[in-house]
């Protein structure tokens, strides 16, 4: 086990009253950077006590933290950011004092955020909903996986590209995660993590991501941009990858299937984390068109 910290995050109606009540929580290593937030399952108590707006307010802090979170790791994954923190945790307590706020950072033993997460609901949270004990698998995960993946299949460094943006016609574009190029791709592969708790954002941003590959596939001039301003071009015949992470819960399984149709529509070829070989081993292949 590790040293984590956590904190309770807290919605207050009327802070000059001091009531509140708990809404989720958020844990993590402070050393690594792994953290994890997680919200109450039943909000509807919550919003008898402090009214929709003020829950609206806490859940769109939760979410936004979420997402600073899935920005720092991306972050550390190309080596740019620093890990968050405990004295950041200790910020986020220090400067909400209004509608939303953080209980004082305090130390806990885990193995990972989740488990973290799991002792301070059980003890210091009631929750009647107990999320699935699997473990879930991120997209920051998927990510790293994912690139471990295809410097094992030997692919020349050059030749992965990430964080890669494709621009079809004058206005339309959306952000990759990994290409294989060298002034022209042949592969472009996006992860997809479907084991998230707010999963009903996924396919929606799948539908605006789909979007620009449609343009793509119907022959649409385009070309793709690197994180340091290298541009290549692209055939709409190129090969899509989609690596997911699947969906465990029902919830889940509707996000998924919703998301498919684009996937299918685009010609991808869709694998889970334990097929991540399978599509290093064809980017192997097509990259050595590229020398």
């Amino acid at each position: 086990m590790s040293r984590y910290v956590y904190s309770i995050v807290r919605c207050l109606p009327d802070p000059r009253t001091g009531e509140f009540v708990n809404i989720g929580a958020i844990a993590g290593d402070p050393i690594t950077g792994r953290w994890a937030v997680r919200q109450l399952s039943n909000t509807e108590r919550i919003r008898r006590f402090a009214g929709g707006p003020a829950l609206e307010a806490a859940a769109s802090c939760l979410l936004a933290l979420g997402e600073e979170i899935d920005q720092n790791q991306a972050a550390l994954m190309e080596d740019e950011a620093e890990p968050l923190n405990e004295e950041w945790l200790a910020k986020l307590h220090r400067d909400h004092r209004n509608i939303v706020q953080f209980s004082e950072p305090a130390p806990i033993l885990a193995d990972d955020p989740q488990e973290a997460l799991a002792f301070v609901f059980d003890q210091l949270i009631i929750d009647p909903v107990t999320p699935s004990k699997e473990p879930h698998i991120t997209k920051y995960a998927l990510r790293r996986s994912l690139r471990e993946a295809f410097k094992q299949a030997l692919i020349q460094e050059n030749l992965i590209r990430t964080k890669v943006e494709i621009f079809v016609g004058a206005r339309v574009h959306t952000p990759i995660d990994f290409a294989i190029a060298n002034g022209r791709v042949v592969q472009l592969t996006q992860a997809w993590s479907f084991q998230l708790a707010q999963v009903e954002d996924v396919p929606m941003k799948v539908k605006a991501w789909g979007y620009a590959l449609e343009r793509l596939r119907r022959g649409e001039e385009a070309r793709v941009i690197d994180s340091v301003g290298r541009t290549s071009t692209i055939n709409p015949n190129v090969d899509l990858q989609v690596v997911i992470a699947p969906p465990q819960t029902r919830q889940q399984r509707d996000a998924f299937e919703e998301a498919q149709q684009v996937f299918q529509n685009l010609s991808a070829e869709v694998h889970d984390l334990t097929e991540v070989s399978a599509v290093t081993s064809k980017a192997a292949e097509l990259a050595q068109t590229l020398r």
